[in-house]
């Protein structure tokens, strides 16, 4: 009986889930940019960190350190996205509308904002709605086909489908544009971190103006997309070798039945 290999196939839907796991984790987390931040009257450091939707921010300039959510907040028409500490919804608008026209607004976690306009900023300390969305779409449509490469690999593990979009070919190419919108996010994200600015205010007000210090990076959230754009390759690796293998093993036996012409019936 010829050997069918079917490990492999299973082997790829294992990577598969684990792809989706960690496409989840990193949209859900709060750690895509991470900070420690200081000032002169601090008793310790204190900390920022947030991801997509929100975030922490750890404030240790008093005896008793504060501790904040901190919200993504966004404006579409003017382009702008930003993290707040403000409680209040209308309080965190006002707040990325001021950053965005270069304004400077109260940074302390409360339910109102206050507008400076007397002192503007050289520069927005905002994060573009764009980029934001576009990163967001990107990551949604990655996890959508990471679910769709997973669910072709159990099937190919179980059985043989006829048609070849439900085969291994369009398990392998699933896997291919899943790979690709992952390493484009990474690209995307990571060249307007370094470029835009944002490694510097990171959008969030209390660094923007000046009243605390900064040591920024990009967090654990992001790189986690590495991760996930292995398990695509390793399955388009595992498909393959499996697909090499089988051509490299030898035919089943054939059982050759001669021709008699007397009309005696063999039994094999």
């Amino acid at each position: 009986m010829a050997a069918t290999r079917r490990g492999y196939i299973f082997g790829a839907f294992v990577s598969s889930v684990l792809c989706v796991i960690l496409i989840i984790v990193s949209i859900s987390s709060d750690s895509w940019i991470v900070s420690t931040t200081y000032a002169d009257n601090q008793n310790q450091d204190s900390s920022v960190n947030y991801g997509l939707f929100g975030g922490q921010f750890f404030l240790y300039i008093f005896a008793t350190p504060s501790y904040s959510n901190l919200y993504m907040t966004c404006i579409p028409d003017m382009n702008a996205c930003a993290v707040s500490c403000k409680t209040e919804k209308e309080a965190r608008l006002e707040e990325v509308r001021a950053l965005a026209q270069g304004y400077r607004p109260n940074q302390a976690c409360v339910s109102v904002t206050t507008v400076n306009t007397t002192d503007p900023l050289q520069d927005p300390p905002v994060m573009s709605f764009a980029i934001y969305v576009s990163t967001l779409v990107m990551l949604f449509l990655q996890l959508v086909l990471s679910l769709v490469a997973a669910g072709l690999a159990l099937l190919n593990a179980m059985k043989n489908p006829t048609e070849p979009v439900f085969g291994l070919p369009g398990c392998v190419w699933t896997n291919v544009i899943t790979a690709v919108l992952g390493l484009i996010v990474m690209m995307m994200f990571g060249i307007y971190w370094a470029t835009s600015g944002l490694n510097e205010h990171l959008a969030f007000s209390y660094i923007a103006l000046g009243v605390l210090e900064p040591n920024r990076g990009l967090g654990l959230s992001y790189w986690l997309l590495i991760g996930s754009i292995l398990c695509s390759i390793v399955n388009v690796e595992l498909i393959q070798l499996r697909r090499y293998l089988l051509e490299r093993d030898p035919p089943p036996p054939t059982i050759k039945v001669e021709n008699h012409s007397d009309g005696t019936i063999f039994l094999y």
